[in-house]
């Protein structure tokens, strides 16, 4: 047993007890029989109670040596003793390299594979030769992790055109994004049967400024896919695309379309702008409008606040957004004739409130 004072040597500065540092210390050499090599050549005693102790004080050591000792029991008739193992391979194995996976790759037991391929992605170092182990096993999920590994790898580029042909669309989808992958993959990728591939190229393809083209871009709106990874490509084609993109979208992506146009353009004469215009798609222009001054902007402003078939509750909240320009005269001469006509009990009520804050200003 370890003393007191012994243990008082080895405290770290606030007093605890650290099981890594008395070890790296000496400690266990010290005072425990046979150090870490007796505990290891416990794991095979006779005794259970023996080995179980045996487990426990290694996994407290925490020093990744230990890790050969327990390959052994990936064998064991105990799944105690094998639950073990694989939980010491999980905290080791990436302290220790590739190489500390050859053996769970190479066993015969599902668990043991599985284990090796979801450490893969744990290592900084390249695992194509433990991927390679198992990218052809009939487990699912050693499939996939593996393929994840080889397509993440330094030689991506040469599994990204075998994943791709999969019939696994998961396997298409991660070929997709690959940096193996080149801009005519990512094009053909948009053509996908499965929508998750079509996302995934569309989602590599955006983060690499790439372009779709208009044909693709209706492509892959009729499919349902109008997220905001398109929405440059929609501005640059500002085209019939353009607009079948501004209908579809709702939500953030909206949000997200709306924000890039102002980014983009400043003037009705813009050609994303005005073919939004043409095609009547209000809501949009309305809400481009926000934020934006100048009295040629301000007068399709009121244009479209004043058309009866655009909802009332949008046309409000557009007179709502002006309170903070309520110091502009003639932005509050426009409020007024605005009052003086018929509309909407909530479009008086908002137009009402811009020009009594002008008159609260004193001006």
């Amino acid at each position: 047993m370890i003393s007191k004072k012994a243990m008082v040597r080895i405290s770290n500065f606030d007093g605890k007890t650290s099981r890594p540092q008395a070890y790296q210390e000496g400690l266990l050499g010290k005072y425990m029989a046979g150090g870490l090599d007796g505990e290891i050549s416990k794991l095979r005693h006779k005794d259970v109670r023996q080995r179980r102790r045996a487990v426990r004080v290694l996994f407290d050591t925490d020093l990744p040596r230990a890790l050969d000792g327990f390959v052994p029991l990936l064998d064991d008739r105990d799944p105690w003793f094998r639950s073990k193992a694989l939980d010491a391979h999980r905290r080791w194995a990436p302290a220790l390299g590739p190489s500390a996976l050859m053996t769970l790759a190479n066993h015969r037991s599902i668990e043991a594979k599985r284990c090796a391929a979801n450490l893969l992605s744990e290592f900084k170092e390249d695992v194509s030769e433990v991927a390679l182990l198992l990218v052809d096993d009939e487990d699912l999920t050693c499939r996939r992790k593996s393929a994840a590994a080889l397509l993440n790898g330094p030689s991506a580029d040469a599994y990204v055109d075998r994943f791709f042909a999969s019939d696994d669309a998961y396997l298409r989808r991660l070929a997709a994004l690959s940096s193996g992958a080149d801009a005519a993959l990512r094009r053909k990728g948009i053509e996908d049967t499965n929508a998750s591939v079509c996302e995934a190229a569309l989602q590599a393809m955006d983060e690499r400024g790439e372009p779709l083209d208009e044909a693709a871009l209706v492509l892959l709106m009729e499919r349902g896919i109008n997220g905001s990874a398109l929405i440059q490509s929609a501005i640059d084609n500002h085209g019939d695309a353009l607009v079948t993109f501004a209908q579809s979208v709702r939500g953030p992506t909206l949000k997200k379309f709306v924000g890039a146009l102002r980014e983009q353009c400043t003037s009705v004469d813009d050609a994303p702008i005005n073919t939004l215009i043409e095609a009547k798609e209000y809501i949009v222009i309305g809400r481009w409008l926000q934020g934006m001054r100048g009295a040629e902007l301000d007068q399709l402003r009121w244009e479209l606040i004043r058309d009866p078939t655009i909802d009332q509750i949008e046309r409000s909240r557009w007179i709502e957004r002006l309170l903070g320009r309520c110091n502009e005269l003639p932005l509050v001469e426009d409020a007024r004739l605005f009052l003086s006509e018929e509309h909407p009990e909530l479009l008086i009520e908002a137009a009402q409130n811009l020009s009594t804050a002008y008159d609260k200003l004193g001006l």
